[in-house]
């Protein structure tokens, strides 16, 4: 049960950011990818229509895919600083090893 509880947290702590970076990879990849092929249909084919548009569609299509793939690895990325998974509530509330007060190999106490 706890496992399950685990699973669902770790779901909803990791799905919206994965969401939100691959929508923002798809857009910006769609929309550069696009003005690239563009200005590329532009230079290269002298300003015909059809070729402009081709390039424009295929600058757009190679900028999807790309955009998919960067916006997809970023949302696997660690979380943003304060919101890391742990597993007590308060991880830096206690040391994690105690100290000692006294070093054993020079006892305070002399000869």
């Amino acid at each position: 049960m706890a496992d399950r509880r685990e699973r669902r947290a770790l779901k909803e702590r990791f799905e919206p950011r994965l969401k939100t970076r691959l929508f923002a990879g798809l857009a910006a990849g769609a929309v550069v990818g696009g003005v690239l092929g563009f200005v590329v249909g532009l230079l290269a084919f002298d300003g015909r229509f059809g070729a402009t548009i081709a390039t424009t569609i295929a600058g757009a299509v190679a900028g999807l895919v790309y955009g998919a793939i960067v916006g997809s690895f970023a949302g696997l990325e660690s979380p943003d600083p304060g919101a890391e998974p742990s597993e007590t509530p308060h991880p830096l509330g206690e040391p994690a090893v105690e100290e000692e007060d006294e070093d054993p190999l020079h006892p305070s106490d002399g000869p």
